[in-house]
């Protein structure tokens, strides 16, 4: 028997995609693609890839939540990176250092990253959220296949 859950979607200010149901499924294999024009969110078990094209930015914003999910807050500022910067740079937001844009350089794949601290007392614990993102061209990166109008009769 094949057990099937629900997925939603939510667009706000962060993308979420959450399971809903009343007890956790066994998983096989998840993997969920959002599209749009060119560019395109893959998820695949707990792994965030995002397609970039070479000739566009994209601004990205890194929120926190407790361990109920609950939103939470960091102490202090939040400093931004990528892991090859040949591939990609960043740019912080002066206004608010949760937000950056990612500047693509050359095509690849790389990582862009985000670092603050968790613990809001006087002691330091680092939490590091990533994402990872491909920069990619005009080259086709999926295909789809879909029927162009109505069946006709033989």
């Amino acid at each position: 028997m094949v057990e099937v859950s629900r997925v939603e979607i939510v667009f706000a200010n962060v993308l979420k995609v959450m399971e809903v149901g009343e007890e956790p499924l066994p998983r096989v294999h998840t993997l969920v693609t959002v599209k749009y024009e060119q560019f395109a969110i893959t998820m695949e078990g707990d792994h965030v890839m995002y397609n970039l094209p070479a000739d566009h930015t994209v601004t990205m914003q890194v929120s926190y939540v407790d361990g109920a999910g609950n939103p939470a807050q960091v102490d202090g500022d939040v400093t931004w990176f990528t892991a090859n910067e040949e591939l990609a740079t960043i740019e912080v937001d002066a206004s608010d250092d949760t937000i950056c844009k990612v500047i693509p350089k050359a095509i690849g794949r790389t990582q862009v990253s985000a670092r603050a601290d968790a613990d809001l007392g006087e002691g330091t614990r680092e939490l590091l959220t990533v994402c990872d993102i491909m920069i990619v061209a005009g080259e086709a990166v999926a295909g789809s296949i879909q029927p162009t109008g109505e069946p006709q009769p033989i």
